[in-house]
């Protein structure tokens, strides 16, 4: 497992016993290796974790080392030896090719002495003086002097360097003692300037720390060396760093190695290395080689749900769902395999040969990237899921019938060709207009027909069955009316007054007047009517005062969360349910009540914010802003008010779309209700999305089936899994026709 991965590290940072001199595009470390000379390094292993034990069974373990050419453009070849710890002699090699190419290098990259997750070396160049660079600490904190700088591919003119402290907290690392060096020609570190800050503007006022040079220097890399930071502490840290005189040109995303070498450590052998650790040696056979620093694995032979992560947030390992292909799998947070969990019996893979415990090393013949868990663009661009999703649609567009699966066994990269069951790609996404897209929805509504329970309802939950309830209704078929009635007629047995949805009832609440809403500006069944303003009232004297003195709502009528700051979300169901029973002829209360906690808990764009609405007023984040941003967007929209707070709040969904698999306490249904927004404020923006996002529906659908799960970011099974998405989906595809109040229906 790559340091950083949530369940373990098997890889000290970094790993061979030389400086990187080769950067890569995407702030990847890089060795060159001249004909003959190796790079050495040594793999701990780890005991295993309460979890891996408590999961049982035997582990292997993968290593990778990713060459990206060589230095020359001249083709190459390594080897890769594993060296036993106590004795030094090989117990496991392989070698490979290193195709002809210059290696690609990055005009500039980040260095480091060490770095703290959270705190990485690259927020010292981000521009903004809020986030900071922070040198390790914890149990394994270096001593200094700690540094931080930048290397370039070819040598720059610099007048000078500042660094600005960080700008909040205690004095830990801001810089006391310093000095500045200054690398050139593959020569070693020479000091250009050295000084002590000055405590009162440095330390106090937290000024920058500015150095000119008597000379430019010509240099290939520069590094601020922090000797004695004013804490005492032993610590580096910077907010800003400065090279004077020269622009940085905006950086290149990470790019993919030409070729892939792997090693793999048998079960017998990582049983016997656990607490220990062996060596890695890494040879140029040939050329002067670039390769990458080594990414190890620990992989169990029968993983199952025991070694998946926290079931609301964090990164994993979580379940991957590959419909199309008919197998599950864990996808884990920078490893470079991904495991299979199971194969569904004569589905695709099961006929091409894919076993559970085997791990996919590469799609279509490309190597899997590193994967990425956390939410954002990289994931939305190079994470196994999209790796697997994208591969699976640009096979159809170009005709193929079947995507080569490479797994490792024994060593070797056993490349399985798995039948695609599909001969489409999908186009706009749209039902209407992409014959695919009406397929899955087909499917997905099938799916939700057959697994109505006698009752009425989806699961026994008022959330799935809401959801499948509005799918079901936006067909606008009769057949499908009948079983909308159902459901609504099981909600009304078993929530005969609001209490009965419980100390967490104005989630489940909000749902049900949502159905109830959309089911009479349907049918005009009056029945429900008296149950929205029952609804209405208990959520209305449910309110309590927020610490911020404005009234506020919590899960339920027991109380506020959070030492009286409450939470946004449970709010933003309850005002869509208003807006929404408005039309059906309430009056209504919550809205003017909500407001000014509404207000201050959105981020303005008129006070320099980012236009998200936040999870309240103290905690106005970009990472689970999604579906409170896009309920709280609908229920504006619905009502016809604040348009401001409207359409910023649609705005950074569209520039932050990778985020809707974050949203917030469940990660879905909350991912397809902001889409739901979206589509109402903004059909073009839902529709580019929408299309953007084929590569995951191509993976998820099971034709004849319907959608299987994924875990989501935030996502919490207890949610529901198959049903939910199938629900959720089933309406979000059906949008553009507008033919729920939810949707655009007018009324």
């Amino acid at each position: 497992m790559v340091a950083g991965s949530p369940r373990a590290a098997l890889l000290p940072d970094p790993v061979f016993s030389r400086e990187a001199t080769w950067h890569l595009p995407g702030d990847e470390r890089a060795v060159v290796l001249p004909p003959g000379d190796s790079a050495v390094g040594e793999i701990p292993v780890p005991g295993l974790s309460e979890k891996e034990k408590a999961a049982g069974g035997a582990w292997r373990g993968i290593l990778s080392v990713d060459l990206f050419g060589t230095t020359d453009g001249a083709p190459g070849k390594v080897a890769i030896e594993a060296l036993d710890p106590a004795t030094g002699e090989v117990f496991a090699t392989t070698e490979a090719a290193v195709p002809g190419g210059v290696a690609p290098r990055a005009a500039w990259a980040v260095i480091a002495s060490s770095e703290q997750p959270g705190a990485e070396g690259a927020k010292a160049f981000d521009g903004d003086t809020k986030t900071d660079w922070h040198s390790r600490y914890g149990g394994d904190q270096p001593k200094p002097p700690h540094w931080i700088g930048l290397a370039f591919s070819a040598p720059r003119r610099i007048d000078g360097v500042s660094l600005l402290p960080r700008q909040g907290g205690f004095t830990n690392g801001v810089p006391r003692d310093w000095r500045v060096e200054a690398r050139h020609g593959g020569n070693d570190w020479k000091e250009v300037a050295a000084g002590s800050s000055d405590r009162a503007e440095v330390a106090d006022r937290r000024g920058p720390v500015v150095v000119k040079f008597a000379e430019p220097i010509e240099a290939e890399a520069v590094r601020f060396v922090i000797d004695r930071d004013w804490s005492g502490g032993g610590f580096g840290t910077a907010a800003e760093l400065t090279c004077e005189g020269i622009t940085l040109e905006e950086r290149k995303p990470a790019v993919a190695a030409g070729a892939r070498a792997w090693l793999e450590v048998p079960p017998e052998l990582m049983k016997a290395l656990q607490g220990k650790a062996f060596g890695l040696r890494l040879t140029s056979r040939e050329g002067m080689v670039v390769a990458a620093e080594p990414r190890a694995a620990r992989i169990h032979l029968e993983p199952g749900g025991k070694l998946f992560g926290r079931s609301n947030g964090g990164l994993g390992p979580d379940k991957l769902g590959v419909g199309l292909l008919g197998f599950t799998a864990m996808t884990e947070h920078r490893h470079t395999v991904l495991s299979v969990i199971e194969v569904r019996p004569e589905g695709p893979a099961a006929k091409a040969g894919l076993r559970r415990g085997d791990a996919i090393v590469s799609v279509g013949g490309v190597p899997l990237t590193v994967n990425d868990l956390a939410p954002g663009w990289t994931w939305f661009h190079e994470s196994h899921e999209a790796a697997l999703g994208r591969a699976i649609e640009a096979a159809l567009a170009a005709g193929e019938t079947s995507l080569d699966l490479g797994v490792i066994r024994g060593g070797k990269i056993v490349n399985l060709p798995v039948e695609l069951g599909r001969t489409r790609p999908f186009t706009t996404m749209n039902p209407k207009q992409d014959p695919e897209a009406a397929r899955l929805v087909d499917d997905m509504l099938g799916w939700l027909v057959k697994n109505q329970q006698e009752d009425g309802a989806w699961s026994g939950d008022i959330k799935r069955t809401t959801l499948a309830g509005l799918a079901l209704l936006a067909t606008e078929k009769a057949e499908h009316e009948e079983l909308v009635k159902r459901a609504v007629e099981w909600s009304l047995s078993r929530f005969d007054r609001p209490e009965k949805h419980g100390n967490l009832g104005f989630w489940g609440g909000a749902f049900m007047g949502i159905l109830y809403a959309e089911w009479h500006l349907r049918t005009g069944d009056e029945r429900v009517l008296p149950h929205l303003e029952a609804m209405r009232d208990w959520a209305y004297d449910g309110r309590h005062m927020s610490k911020w003195d404005v009234p506020a709502l919590g899960h339920g009528p027991d109380g506020l969360p959070y030492d009286q700051k409450a939470l946004v979300a449970p709010a933003c169901h309850l005002l869509v349910f208003e807006a929404l029973a408005m039309r059906c002829g309430m009056e209504d209360r919550l809205w003017e009540m909500l407001l000014p906690y509404m207000e201050m808990s959105w981020s303005d764009p008129a006070d320099g914010g980012h236009g998200a609405l936040g999870y309240n007023r103290s905690y106005k984040d970009l990472g689970e802003f999604w579906s409170r941003t896009g309920l709280f967007a609908m229920a504006c929209h619905l009502r016809g008010e604040r348009p401001d707070m409207r359409d910023a709040m649609i705005g950074i969904m569209k520039e932050r779309h990778p985020w809707f698999r974050n949203s917030h306490a469940y990660g879905e249904p909350g991912g397809g209700l902001g889409l739901l927004g979206l589509q109402l404020v903004d059909p073009d923006g839902f529709s580019e999305m929408m299309r953007d996002y084929a590569w995951w529906f191509s993976l998820a659908w099971q034709p004849g089936y319907g959608l299987k799960f994924t875990q989501p970011h935030m996502g919490a099974p207890y949610m529901g899994e198959d049903d939910l998405f199938n629900a959720m989906y089933a309406l979000v595809l059906q949008a553009p026709k507008k033919s729920l109040h939810l949707t655009g229906r007018r009324p």
